[in-house]
């Protein structure tokens, strides 16, 4: 099987590219930036499977990233990793841990899950609470 490919950013180069040394070493093609410039060149250069942003930016920030690039690639699968649970369920966004192995365990899933389906699309904040879910019993 051809690995996944993932495009990870955030603002920090320190978490960022540590996040990206992890899911390296889960198998997966990585490709990381802090610069938000950089995303529409990248997705268009380069076939991602997802894109995983950082923690290190403001929920809003992130949500209006999100829109815009969700215009653009609309079968780009985007986790948000966010450990804040307040604003969750208000963005139409996925959302994930930032603990690594929870990290990697919804990452797994949720392509196991597209994966099934004819169609790739982005997933759902609901489905990715329920495979956090899941994944921490």
């Amino acid at each position: 099987m051809i690995p996944r490919r993932i495009l990870a950013y955030g603002e920090d180069p320190f978490v960022i590219s540590t996040r990206a040394m992890i899911l390296q070493r889960a198998g997966y093609e990585v490709v990381h930036t802090t610069r938000s410039s950089d995303l529409v060149p990248l997705l268009h250069g380069i076939a991602f499977d997802m894109l995983l942003l950082g923690d290190s930016l403001r929920t809003y920030e992130n949500v209006l990233l999100v829109e815009r690039l969700r215009e653009q690639f609309p079968k780009l699968i985007i986790l948000m990793v966010q450990d804040e649970k307040e604003d969750r369920d208000r963005w139409s966004t996925a959302f994930v841990s930032s603990n690594p192995e929870q990290m990697l365990s919804v990452i797994g899933t949720v392509f196991e899950e597209h994966s099934r389906k004819p169609v790739v699309r982005a997933a759902t904040a609901a489905s990715v609470k329920a495979i956090g879910s899941a994944a921490g019993s």
